[in-house]
């Protein structure tokens, strides 16, 4: 009997390579277009590999997700519990981070995926707003909350929409990922925009 070739075993490493050639065929190919296949080529691996570790398309688009974005979710929840600071220097904290750890990254490809194949994958939508959009959006109310409470923030923003908040990322993510080639956003401007405008919005 053959052994089986070396690319089609466990392997430790192997599920953060598969992860990050499902992310590069997503964002290329889109979640309807990319096939397990390439995916497996380009992780340089047998196709019959990745179910040694993903059940199937839809498990590892999820899990690509969570190994992309929730630890930066858990990053901006735990600046959130920072006993020091004001308000407004956390919530510029958090800001930062999603911009550099979200926006500057390849993780900016996903939101873009679930704009766009959303309404054809409902169920990835529902995934992304259920672990990603609701824990974004309690950590921006919290922190709002809490600079009210200390009367840093005008009362009346703990009754702003949570996607007004945070919608200039999201536009951000739309700008690099789609329109970048034609004219590039210097994305660190945009961040100290956002800040600004937020801020002065905020405060009493």
């Amino acid at each position: 009997m053959n052994a089986e070739p070396a690319s089609c075993r466990r392997k430790e490493g192997r599920p953060k390579e598969i992860l990050t050639a499902a992310l590069q065929e997503f964002s290329i190919n889109g979640f309807a277009g990319t096939r397990l296949e390439d995916v497996a080529t380009r992780a340089g691996i047998c196709k019959g590999t990745i179910y040694l570790y993903f059940k199937s398309k839809e498990e590892l688009f999820v899990e690509v997700v969570r190994d992309r974005i929730l630890p930066h979710i858990e990053q901006l929840e735990n600046i959130n519990e920072r006993p020091e600071g004001t308000a407004k220097v956390l919530l510029r904290q958090q800001l930062t981070t999603i911009y550099q750890e979200l926006l500057s990254t390849d993780a900016r490809f996903i939101p873009k995926l679930i704009i766009s194949e959303g309404s054809r994958f409902p169920e990835l939508a529902q995934f992304y707003f259920e672990e990603i959009i609701t824990r974004i959006h309690k950590v921006s109310q919290s922190i709002i909350a809490r600079g009210v409470t200390a009367g840093e923030f005008r009362e009346s923003a703990l009754n702003w929409e949570q996607q007004a908040i945070l919608g200039p990322a999201l536009s951000a993510v739309i700008w690099i990922t789609v329109f970048n080639e034609f004219e590039a956003l210097d994305l660190d401007a945009y961040l100290k925009t956002h800040i600004d405008l937020l801020l002065h919005g905020l405060e009493k």
